[in-house]
């Protein structure tokens, strides 16, 4: 359940509070990850993100974006086309993702209740049965896992974990 939904009559008061401190720890989680992150880049001089096509929470990837392209040429120095494109591949990488998102979500909330389940009670911008917790779920929440998946494919292609470690994959999933 998403912060602003209206949860129906029969719902005990306290699962909205349970559902706010959920998303509030997840919130907490993501950012304790992005922090971790930059660390690890910075003290193992590689870059924290093998696939870089998750660059879209632009406001605290601007720190892993900026670490990325600080040590990618060494990141990367057994692959020098892609240590000499990365700023290409970054923005190409943004742009259709960003472009993917934003008609994702255009569809999804094209029209009520899209996806699983009746969505009486949640509204997005005055506009009845649109499940934006449902959208960031196919949205965020698939992203954060295929991040996942890369960050271990990293490591194995690598047999190293600059740029990734222990702690962050713990903190990852929580956010």
């Amino acid at each position: 359940m998403g912060s602003s939904d209206v949860p129906p009559s029969s719902t005990p008061p306290w699962l909205t509070d349970a559902a706010n401190g959920c998303l509030g720890t997840g919130v907490f989680f993501w950012l304790v990850a992005y922090v971790l992150m930059v660390h690890r880049a910075h003290a193992t001089r590689a870059t924290p993100l093998e696939h870089l096509g998750f660059m879209l929470w632009l406001l605290f990837d601007i720190p892993v974006l900026l670490v990325t392209a600080k040590y990618a040429s060494a990141s990367f120095a057994s692959q020098p086309m892609v240590a000499r494109n990365v700023f290409r591949i970054v923005g190409l990488t943004f742009v259709v993702g960003a472009a993917s998102f934003a008609y994702f979500a255009y569809w999804w909330l094209a029209e009520p209740h899209r996806g699983y389940g009746i969505k009486w009670g949640k509204t997005w911008k005055e506009l009845e049965a649109r499940d934006t917790t449902e959208l960031s779920y196919w949205t965020a929440g698939v992203a954060q896992m295929l991040f996942s998946v890369g960050a271990l494919s990293m490591v194995v292609q690598r047999g190293h974990s600059g740029g990734q470690s222990y702690a962050i994959w713990a903190v990852d999933p929580g956010g």
